[in-house]
């Protein structure tokens, strides 16, 4: 039998590997007749795979990376088709790929069962957050979920480590949106949120503040007016659908926005008005250019526009 584990999200392809193993571990087998290749050598898989049990017992077979090596590959499926290993039920050949393949039909048609690993959708990576941390012995709301989703991305591997980490500090309590600001580090697109609210509120001491804030970090000016123009754009969209009349369950649809995106954004939408926020779009950029010319000094700018706008 040969079974063909690949795609980009080396989480939960691991996480497959590893469920693979555990069953056979647990089917009560010596161990003995289990091995994992890395870049491995033809000769020594075909001998593993040949070699007469001691204990009548399957073997499991992990070879890592061959995609990698094109003459390992070419030899290896030749002698499967050869030996008829796909018909073989007392040997198990996982190939483990941590990355995406071109999967000819050739090798599909040799294979008993293939599996690509893909990044979540972001309805799909919100639900796994919500049923890992089920899994866990943990509890959070759908919306901590879509924040915790919306900060960390499609990187699984650190996601885990999050959601261990907010279980571990709620001690069986549901996880919220408190705890996710409290115990996560971050990414800029979503601490700009407070930068927009202070400028809503016309609090220039304290926008300017978390302008300071972020440049201490070491953020550079350029990518902290994209992130801010962004933002604003999506802030833009908002507002006119609503001023269009469109409902609020419908703005995520409209605008292909994150779920949380939309809930902070509508929040906010209120405090201004359609052409005070095309105000502050146009001066945004007029900074942008003027940094990127070299016509004024980045951090002055920064200063300047806030004191502008607010």
């Amino acid at each position: 039998m040969i079974i063909l584990l690949y795609g980009k999200d080396t989480y939960r392809s691991s996480q497959k590997l590893k469920e693979i193993i555990k069953k056979y571990r647990e089917s009560g087998k010596t161990g003995i007749d289990f091995a994992v290749f890395n870049l491995p050598d033809i000769d020594k898989v075909k001998s593993k795979i040949q070699s007469i049990s001691m204990f009548d017992e399957k073997k499991l077979i992990v070879l890592k990376d061959i995609f990698e090596n094109n003459d390992f590959l070419k030899e290896f499926f030749k002698y499967a088709s050869e030996y008829k290993l796909k018909e073989k039920n007392n040997v198990i050949v996982v190939i483990y790929e941590k990355d995406d393949i071109k999967l000819k039909q050739e090798i599909k048609n040799q294979v008993n069962m293939y599996q690509q690993f893909n990044p979540l959708s972001e309805f799909s990576l919100v639900r796994w957050i919500i049923n890992e941390v089920r899994k866990r012995n943990g509890a959070i709301s759908e919306f901590s979920a879509q924040k915790l989703a919306y900060i960390l991305g499609n990187d699984l591997w650190r996601v885990s480590n999050e959601i261990d980490k907010l279980i571990s500090y709620k001690n069986g309590e549901v996880i919220t949106e408190k705890d996710i600001d409290s115990l996560i580090s971050r990414k800029i697109e979503a601490d700009i949120f407070k930068t927009i609210d202070a400028i809503a509120v016309r609090d220039r001491k304290t926008a300017v503040r978390l302008i300071h804030n972020h440049l201490f970090r070491g953020e550079k000016e350029v990518y902290l007016l994209s992130m801010l123009t962004f933002q604003v754009r999506n802030l833009i969209k908002i507002k006119d659908l609503q001023e269009k009349g469109v409902p609020y369950y419908n703005l995520h649809k409209r605008t292909n926005l994150h779920p949380y995106v939309v809930k902070k954004l509508t929040g906010y939408s209120n405090k201004f008005d359609l052409n005070e926020l095309r105000y502050i779009y146009k001066k945004i950029l007029e900074t942008e250019i003027k940094i990127k010319t070299g016509k004024i000094n980045p951090r002055v700018a920064l200063d300047l526009l806030i004191n502008t706008i607010i």
